[in-house]
């Protein structure tokens, strides 16, 4: 009877012990937290500064006169050309357009007194609308980003141009608004080619690129994370491990971030790491 009791108890064991391997197995496997990951890959990523910007017309003619008017041969709207009559004064005096342009301002009639020169208002205005450009105010942490020759794209509605920074001016200007008074930079951002559907006066969006990395490690911009000294980290999975990885850090797009230093092609990375996710902890990929 007592070698029966003995595998008795020998079977009793390996069954206690099967179930605690088996519960084990169970609690690590429920444990592990899915995540969803992605690779370091080569990229060439764009830096842009984001902006609005104000269409206008590249030549533009006021006319602030005096005295009592004789004649406005024009109305809003009219295609006039270089050297056409657009008001006239009863001392004889003519105001002419200096280009070809279209009538955008019509404040003068015949037989009134012009105090356009008074009020601040042109008596007749014309513009070139058929040839346009953007006007972007930069703060200034943002002038020190914009240089000349700088690629830019421009978009209104489903509608994209492309544009280069063609001008910056060489002092800020004060821009005044209902709430605030700031100091501005004004540039102008050129179409390189004629934009059609455009408007004088509307606004539009404008992304400057201010830097470019080519074929560079890069990682998608939601894995990155900040340390309490706002030191740049990621999470790598290593053996189904979320190891925590402190990185050199570049420049950055709208979608990807440069790696200069910390990882490898192809490392596996997790993305939007939350706070059940520290180091160590054990992860399953989607």
């Amino acid at each position: 009877m007592n070698w029966k009791k003995g595998i008795g108890i020998v079977i009793a064991i390996a069954i206690i012990a099967f179930i605690f391997y088996s519960v084990v197995n169970s609690n690590t496997e429920e444990e592990a937290i899915t995540v969803q990951t992605a690779k370091v890959s080569q990229e060439t990523i764009k830096e842009t500064l984001s902006t609005t910007g104000i269409i206008e017309s590249t030549q533009t003619q006021a006319i602030f006169g005096q005295g009592l008017i004789q004649d406005v041969p024009v109305s809003v709207g009219d295609a006039v050309e270089e050297g056409a009559n657009l008001i006239s004064y009863s001392d004889g005096t003519n105001r002419t357009a200096d280009f070809n342009g279209t009538v955008t301002i019509v404040n003068a009639k015949n037989g009134q007194i012009d105090l356009s020169s008074q009020n601040g208002e042109p008596a007749v205005a014309i513009a070139d609308l058929s040839d346009l450009q953007v006007t972007i105010n930069l703060s200034k942490s943002d002038a020190a980003l914009i240089e000349e020759g700088q690629v830019a794209l421009l978009m209104t509605g489903d509608n994209s141009f492309n544009g280069t920074v063609s001008h910056i001016d060489p002092t800020a200007s004060t821009v005044t608004s209902p709430t605030s008074t700031s100091m501005v930079l004004k540039s102008i951002v050129s179409f390189d080619k004629p934009p059609e559907g455009l408007f004088v006066g509307f606004d539009i969006d404008v992304d400057v690129t201010t830097n470019t990395a080519d074929n560079v490690l890069a990682i998608p911009i939601e894995a990155l994370l900040y340390d309490e000294d706002n030191k740049p980290y990621v999470y790598v999975v290593e053996n189904e491990k979320a190891i925590n990885t402190p990185i050199e850090s570049g420049i950055q797009s709208a979608t990807h971030v440069e790696v200069t230093d910390g990882l490898t092609l192809d490392d596996t990375i997790i993305l939007s790491p939350d706070d059940t996710i520290s180091d160590g902890t054990m992860v399953t990929s989607k």
